[in-house]
């Protein structure tokens, strides 16, 4: 497709996509140093460190869903989507500095204290980032009609993403170790940067939001419920973006497994930084070969290199950061891609119940992302203390032991390449939704399962 002939104009998406790369410095703020902080500043144990993940996810089950039922029924002045991102725009760097505010303080304070300031701080950051995520994700569904742009449109939002991680992983470690353990001051740096690049989402335009009545509660879930080849690819993308433990682990592979901390942000470059190639990548395999092979054989090459990684061993720091930076072409696709199997998934679910539900569908998408991150982190972390991770408190290193260091190798590599082989099987094993299918049902050439049991129960009469 020509580029003269988008809806959208380059200033328009630069700015869409910006918003992604600001979020996503905060989000890799987080996802970096959030365990470490707790384990290192605030003395919490590996443990419990995995179960206020774990809790914190469990809340997300009842939240995210109530957020964007909160988006899908609200009909505020400026459009449907842009007055919830504009305000969160503010909200979200501002939570984020929270989470890392008082360690000092706190670290001083008894343990109920600093586990219950930790957890509030974190389940809070989480609400507001569902409301950062739903929405601006959902605004790229009514930019422009035509899907061969809004594929591109979704390839280069996760490019703006990945640019927004790679400026953290590679700044962050270095500005927390030049503010000499001042995290707050650093969270402050990191956020107000971030919080500049997410106010460009301002330009956007919301071009074709379909008039409809305000969904009720049980329109909602039950569509949203009811999309099965939504629900299935999210289950495989949780056990795919689940095992990729790497953003919890590598902090501590640089420390205790190679023994240099300053290597972490060289590991987590090399995790990301070839993992931008995947934006312009994507939309080619889509035309080659389709989205669901370009997605399975992502998925596939991710699971014989994690695999590779792991025979050889942490004997060979060269050998590892060689496939890291493979590995992240195919990490990346799986990334990028997941928005554009769920506007898809919104478009069956149009067909199929009559309601359009960017918003909820989209919190889907926010859930899995959090869930993945939190998941396989409480599961990492608990698998570390089962083999004997030792925290520490004030900053004071400790020295791990042989046991734990390979717990930490196997769990960075063969916990992913499980987990990608179990999501891989789910995927290919449940979804079916492919351009052609989509367009026969637009065409009412097909019938979807709804129309086809109404009909059997009226021939059935």
């Amino acid at each position: 497709m020509s580029k003269a002939n988008y809806e959208t104009s380059r200033r328009e998406r630069l700015g869409y996509y910006t918003f992604f790369t600001g979020q996503n410095i905060i989000y890799m703020f987080v996802t970096i140093f959030i365990s470490v902080y707790y384990t290192s500043i605030l003395g919490l144990s590996a443990a419990t460190v995995g179960v206020l993940f774990l809790l914190a996810r469990v809340w997300d089950a009842v939240n995210d869903p109530i957020l964007s039922i909160m988006v899908e029924r609200s009909r505020l002045k400026g459009g449907k989507f842009k007055p919830w991102v504009n305000a969160i725009a503010w909200a979200v760097p501002i939570s984020t500095i929270l989470i890392f505010a008082f360690g000092d303080y706190l670290a001083e304070q008894p343990m109920w204290l600093r586990v219950t300031y930790a957890f509030v701080t974190y389940v809070g950051w989480g609400m507001l980032y569902t409301v950062s995520d739903a929405p601006a994700y959902a605004i790229g569904t009514v930019m422009t009609q035509n899907k061969d742009e809004r594929n591109v449109i979704y390839s280069f939002v996760r490019f703006g993403g990945f640019v927004g991680m790679v400026l953290a992983m590679v700044s962050a470690p270095w500005l927390v170790e030049k503010m000499d353990g001042k995290w707050t001051l650093a969270a402050v740096i990191m956020c107000v940067i971030a919080m500049f690049l997410m106010l460009t989402i301002r330009t956007v335009q919301e071009r074709h939001v379909v008039e409809q009545e305000v969904p009720t509660l049980k329109q909602i879930v039950g569509t949203v419920t009811g999309n099965k080849y939504l629900l299935m690819f999210i289950l495989a993308f949780v056990f795919i973006g689940g095992s990729n433990v790497a953003f919890t682990l590598m902090p501590y592979i640089a420390r205790d497994v190679f023994d240099d901390p300053s290597l972490s942000g060289l590991f987590l470059f090399a995790m990301i930084g070839p993992a931008m190639l995947a934006s312009p990548l994507a939309p080619i395999g889509i035309r080659k070969v389709g989205k669901i092979a370009t997605f399975a054989w992502a998925s596939a090459a991710i699971v014989i290199l994690s695999t590779i990684t792991w025979m050889i061993g942490y004997d060979h720091i060269e050998a590892f950061i060689a496939l890291t930076m493979l590995k992240a072409i195919p990490l990346g696709i799986t990334l990028v891609m997941p928005s554009i199997f769920i506007a898809d998934c919104i478009e069956y679910g149009h067909i199929r119940s009559g309601k359009r539900l960017e918003a909820a569908t989209f919190a889907t998408q926010t859930f899995a992302n959090k869930a993945t991150t939190a998941v396989g982190g409480s599961i990492t972390m608990a698998y570390l203390a089962m083999v004997g991770f030792v925290e520490s408190s004030g900053g004071v290193i400790v020295q791990q032991s042989p046991q734990v260091i390979q717990g930490m190798w196997d769990a960075l590599n063969l916990g992913n390449a499980f987990g990608a082989a179990t999501g891989l099987i789910i995927f290919l094993l449940s979804y079916k939704l492919t351009d052609k299918m989509l367009a026969d049902l637009e065409a009412g050439k097909l019938e979807t399962e709804d129309s086809l049991q109404q009909n059997s129960f009226e021939a059935a009469k």
